[in-house]
């Protein structure tokens, strides 16, 4: 059974992530944990449960016989949030595109909670539409995409789509030996994109079950690359080094990038962590609600 952790305080992003939930949960067995994360200071906690039996009913609806619990947290999104989610498969919240200062107002929630999880985060925008489209994953020089590979193929083997591998280069600076410029071969730098690129292909194609899959080597920043197909895309996937809000905004994160002008969903997949069978989720306290 999939385990997701939906982030949910009924504004217009979390209604986004619960249309996507639902639309998820309907795949086959799935719990969804509703948790919403209130001020430690507030008193009356009648309109946070009022929203969470919203929340249940709108789930119930759509997908009769889902099991579902319910949470009232109080602390930080962030981290209350991440320790909710200890031992799921997925983290959804709902996000509003082309607001970073907003969400930089607001503690970037939404990149610190992909931070501190460890399950795949999806940021869902207020808009979202379900669809049909390639399941578009970045793919780095180095091995954080690999697990953001599988999980792409596991989606798209899922919905029934594509898989679309992007990869991105630029021509890096010349070299400069005792006051000597020496000069990149252009030919090289490309062909060895070409390898990584194929390397991602190859991972797709001896991974399991077959599903097509599409390769795009763009000669872009790792951003915009990928801001290239957000709009043919019903999910964007992006591997991470795990380095911090402040460390990507001084070195380029690209979810940082990405995240507040793609206009399909965005998920955050860490590095594969080891669970052992049967692995009981932590336990948070429950205010409402048991299905």
């Amino acid at each position: 059974m999939e385990r997701i952790v939906l982030g949910y305080d009924g504004s217009v992003a979390s209604v986004a992530a619960l249309s996507w939930t639902a639309a998820r949960s309907a795949r086959g067995s799935t719990r969804v944990d509703v948790v919403l994360v209130a001020s430690p200071f507030s008193k009356d906690r009648a309109p946070g449960l009022e929203r969470l039996g919203d929340a249940e009913a709108f789930l119930r609806e759509r997908v009769p016989g889902l099991e579902v619990e319910l949470h009232r947290l109080d602390g930080s999104v962030p981290e209350s949030l991440a320790e909710a989610a200890e031992g799921a498969d997925l983290v959804v919240i709902g996000i509003h595109p082309g607001h970073p200062i907003r969400a930089a107002a607001a503690g970037w929630s939404p990149l610190r909670v992909s931070i501190r999880a460890t399950a795949p985060v999806c940021m869902v925008p207020v808009g979202w539409v379900e669809g049909d489209d390639p399941v578009t994953v970045g793919v780095a020089d180095d091995a954080s995409s690999q697990s953001a590979i599988d999980f792409g193929v596991a989606e798209a083997i899922a919905t029934g789509v594509s898989v679309r591998l992007v990869h991105s280069w630029l021509m890096p600076s010349p070299v400069f030996d005792y006051g000597t410029a020496i000069a990149v071969d252009p030919t090289a730098v490309i062909e060895d994109h070409r390898k990584i690129l194929r390397a991602g292909v190859e991972r797709v194609l001896h991974g399991g079950p077959a599903v097509a899959v599409e390769s795009e080597l763009i000669r872009d920043s790792r951003a915009a690359a990928l801001l290239r197909f957000a709009s043919r895309s019903s999910l964007l996937l992006i591997g991470t080094h795990r380095r911090g809000v402040l460390a990507g905004s001084l070195l380029g994160s690209v979810a940082q990038e990405v995240l507040w002008r793609a206009d399909c969903p965005v998920c955050v997949v860490p590095p594969q962590q080891r669970r052992e069978p049967g692995l009981t989720p932590a336990t948070s306290t429950v205010e409402a609600g048991r299905g």
